[in-house]
């Protein structure tokens, strides 16, 4: 499809757009945009929004449409502006304003490929894609969009009004709220890593628990939720999950918390509520971390964390015989000696 054959996108007036931002117009409020642009790519057609006067290009290759701005930088632009306390909040209030859906109106609810069990309940509205399966005792609820190529395991409940998109498995027993993303690619409720010891082998323990996710929770492609053990694996409400993170079987996740890409949590942690937690952060097992705690990116967390506040144990990268006279340093802080800790003995 050329971008010529697409579907024109629907214009909104600039009063719908300042009701949702929650700011106020300083222009014609029966002006229309049909999308948004970031300022150094800004349109007549388009929104734009600006957080800080440090990211104003040096020009604009055209006037926006409309833009998003604090009263203190309103002067900053001649036309159309919405005045708001926090732009960028504002963008991401506004930005559903212009998002496509995962399944088009026009679409059938569910698709003739689909693969549906006799005894699966299905809400009003629901949606299900092509090659999607749909096992024994499912529930999904109202309004609820079951993208291509899903596959929802026995006995799953799916709240009202969930997104769940491409390539995704919800393994069976598993429980999610209602308003939940999941992007394609995610498993939900997997089977946890767990054995044990047994001579010079390993003996696989069965993971007999769930996973249990609450409401208005985003989970990022190919991200993995293991199932508990015996007690289910927790995640609360409005928790934000970037791609390709692991959490692993009984962790519980507390109201809130926001954890960046290439994340990984082992098994039995508890994370509090309003945890920030950066990109490539180890969270070591059986660790217990306060609620409003923000963890750096690339920490390793070894420790339970008992205070909120930030944390962070990230060494950057530099030059390798920088970093050997580094090492050196913190051998002899240790008081290590012979040759691997760079010290011979006689210092």
């Amino acid at each position: 499809m050329s971008p010529h054959d697409r579907p024109k996108r629907r214009a909104v007036r600039l009063a719908e757009i300042a009701a949702v931002a929650e700011g106020s117009i300083l222009g014609d409020p029966d002006a229309t945009v049909i999308g948004i642009a970031s300022l150094d790519q800004a349109e007549p057609d388009k929104l734009s929004f600006l957080v800080s006067p440090r990211q104003f290009p040096d020009s604009l290759p055209a006037t926006p449409g409309v833009v998003l701005v604090c009263p203190e930088q309103a002067d900053l632009f001649d036309g159309n502006r919405i005045v708001v306390s926090d732009p960028y909040l504002a963008y991401a209030r506004v930005s559903a304003l212009f998002t496509d859906d995962v399944v088009a109106a026009s679409d059938p609810l569910i698709h003739p490929a689909a693969v549906i069990a006799v005894d699966a309940e299905l809400g009003d509205n629901v949606r299900i894609g092509p090659g999607s399966i749909i096992g024994p005792r499912v529930r999904i609820g109202d309004n609820s969009v079951i993208g291509a190529r899903v596959v929802i395991e026995a006995d799953c409940v799916l709240g009202d009004d969930c997104q769940v998109e491409s390539a995704v498995t919800i393994c069976r027993g598993s429980r999610i709220g209602r308003a939940c993303v999941l992007s394609p690619g995610v498993v939900i409720g997997s089977s946890g890593f767990g054995y044990a010891p047994d001579g010079s082998r390993w003996q696989k323990i069965h993971q007999l628990g769930g996973v249990s996710i609450g409401d208005e929770v985003e989970i990022g492609a190919n991200t993995t939720i293991d199932r508990g053990a015996i007690d289910d694996t927790v995640i609360g409400d409005r928790v934000k999950m970037d791609n390709l993170i692991q959490i692993a079987h009984n962790v519980r996740i507390g109201d809130d918390t926001i954890m960046a890409a290439c994340t990984g949590v082992a098994g039995s942690t508890v994370i509090g509520k309003r945890c920030r937690i950066g990109g490539r952060v180890s969270v070591y097992g059986h660790l217990t971390i306060a609620d409003d705690v923000t963890l750096a990116a690339c920490s390793n967390i070894y420790r339970s964390v008992s205070e909120p506040g930030a944390w962070s144990s990230m060494v950057p990268a530099q030059p390798v015989r920088q970093w050997q006279r580094v090492v050196v340093a913190l051998n002899r802080l240790s008081g290590r000696r012979g040759k691997d800790g760079g010290q011979n003995g006689d210092d």
